[in-house]
């Protein structure tokens, strides 16, 4: 800034000599040049102090984002981890009922069981729909196991689509809530539906038929997964439910660049 000043100043004095050569006395002509200097200093110490003010101020920014999306991987891996436990509680629960009862079932069930819990150790917050329904279709051949015909998943998602984004375990959680908070017998089958929207989202829908013998409120299941989705996409999920369906509906993402500051996405 000083020299850049030294030499306006230099071009500003031979202007002025040239504009007022023989014009003004040489106190007239220091006058002058008194005010111009003062003038430049104090525009020198104003512009250098905005400068200093914008800096800091795009430090103290990137401090914040920094700090912001810190945060947010914080909670959303609490969210994450609080997942997985009760996943494996949950399957580990049904491989325990099969014991005993069906071992040839109970072995099948567990030899599922290894390769769907490969899914669920990966780090990846974000997934391709194909990678989800691999993964969910693996976990309904598990409820299947144990079900058998009494459960009735049907699966509608144009190939188009599968490159599209979405939050892991998002369709098994809705799939496994369904079984969790419904009966699923041969007298009373159950019958889910998963399929894409004209809005491109996803939708699982099943026939509703309550259980007595389930708590509500364990805060793992959809209100985990809403806030999944509100802290990565800022997006909700959507729920419906009549006297004789329950429908959720959930964001599917198209491209991923506004969202690539906040983790790496995995792709196939």
């Amino acid at each position: 800034m000083l020299p850049f000043i030294g030499i306006l100043s230099t071009i500003i004095s031979q202007l002025l000599g040239i504009w007022f050569k023989g014009e003004l006395t040489t106190y007239q002509y220091s006058i002058i040049q008194f005010v111009k200097d003062l003038i430049l200093f104090i525009t020198s110490v104003f512009v250098s102090g905005l400068i200093h003010l914008i800096i800091k101020n795009q430090e103290r920014m990137e401090e914040n984002k920094n700090l912001t999306i810190e945060n947010f991987k914080n909670r959303y891996n609490a969210l994450k981890n609080q997942t997985d436990p009760h996943f494996l509680f949950n399957s580990l629960n049904s491989l325990n009922g099969l014991i005993g009862y069906d071992d040839e079932r109970a072995h099948e069930y567990l030899e599922q069981l290894s390769s769907v819990f490969r899914y669920t150790i990966q780090e990846h917050p974000v997934v391709t729909l194909s990678d989800e329904l691999e993964f969910t279709g693996s976990y309904i051949h598990l409820m299947k196991i144990r079900y058998g015909e009494a459960l009735s998943v049907k699966i509608q998602i144009p190939d188009r689509h599968q490159g599209y984004y979405i939050l892991p375990f998002s369709i098994q959680t809705l799939v496994e809530n369904a079984v969790k908070h419904n009966i699923v017998s041969l007298n009373r089958p159950l019958y889910l539906v998963i399929k894409m929207t004209e809005d491109e989202t996803i939708i699982v829908e099943n026939n509703l038929q309550p259980r007595q013998d389930v708590r509500d409120g364990d805060g793992v299941g959809l209100s985990n997964l809403n806030e999944r989705y509100w802290l990565m996409f800022r997006k909700n999920i959507s729920i419906e439910a009549n006297d004789s369906i329950f429908r959720v509906e959930i964001p599917l993402i198209k491209n991923m660049d506004k969202y690539s500051d906040k983790f790496i996405i995995h792709n196939s």
